[in-house]
């Protein structure tokens, strides 16, 4: 489990919750794995989600309700996810043909929370008939105008949506105003993209075939956004390949005494033998 500022990432592969390390998640190369994100913040969430570097939510973003969680399934095509994320080795031909980038390897989950809807106050003055000259009354009341925004797919501008455009959308509901995905990490006030390693052992590519339908909808005023960085890895540490993933309920046994420890062990709590 990922977490920072009141949001969760989770990987999930066969169904199981993978345990990250280091912020790095070991997968097997073949395997197809599934993003479970949940908010758990008292107001609604927009997301974007990146992976290789590729926007893989079709230039739209996803909509979480309050204390509320979706699995993504795979790349989206329109609203519909129709190809499960498959985590495959980076070969030299592969390398070759399509090149090598800096954040292969890398699932970047960009968040922003909507800012709460506090209704103003107005206040208006009024004054009553009188015979004699009295000071005006004045009466303060709270108006229900309050301002919210929209965005289209063709323009990140707040505005007033008219009949027959198209808003962004996802599963619980779908987002108004996109986050922007160019954004560097250093201006949201993290590490930059640069800095982290080149994951070049693995990539994510289109995998079997799913359909996960999404709906349209629309979110407020958003706040500023926050990044959380998962690396998918397909070699351990010793640079053997990953037989097979490990999951947060899995035991790890240490190579060197057999003691058995909980996944979350970094080393052996009997020799001190480092665990993988």
């Amino acid at each position: 489990m990922t977490y920072k500022d009141h949001f969760v990432v989770e990987v999930k592969s066969n169904g199981k919750i993978l345990r990250v390390k280091d912020d790095a998640v070991f997968l097997p190369f073949g395997s197809e794995y599934t993003l479970l994100l949940k908010n758990l913040h008292s107001r609604r969430a927009s997301v974007n989600v990146s992976i290789d570097g590729d926007d893989v939510l079709d230039n739209h973003s996803l909509i979480l309700d309050a204390n509320s969680s979706t699995e993504l399934e795979g790349f989206l095509r329109g609203n519909v996810a129709r190809n499960r994320f498959r985590f495959i080795n980076k070969t030299k031909e592969i390398s070759e043909h399509r090149g090598d980038k800096a954040d292969d390897g890398l699932i970047r989950i960009e968040f922003a929370f909507e800012k709460p809807q506090i209704q103003p106050m107005i206040e208006k003055t009024i004054k009553e008939v009188h015979h004699h000259y009295d000071p005006p009354v004045k009466f303060s009341y709270y108006g229900t105008n309050a301002d919210w925004s929209y965005t289209d797919n063709k323009s990140s501008a707040g505005k007033t949506p008219h009949d027959g455009e198209s808003v962004m959308y996802t599963q619980c509901a779908s987002p108004s105003r996109s986050i922007n995905s160019n954004a560097t990490m250093d201006s949201l006030g993290v590490q930059n993209i640069s800095e982290i390693p080149n994951v070049d052992e693995g990539i994510t590519v289109k995998g079997s075939e799913v359909h996960q339908q999404f709906n349209y909808a629309s979110i407020g005023v958003l706040e500023e956004s926050n990044v959380i960085v998962i690396a998918l890895k397909g070699l351990t540490q010793t640079g053997g390949t990953v037989a097979q993933p490990v999951t947060t309920k899995d035991k790890l046994t240490c190579s060197s005494c057999g003691t058995k420890s909980k996944s979350s062990f970094k080393f052996c709590p009997n020799c001190g033998t480092f665990l993988e």
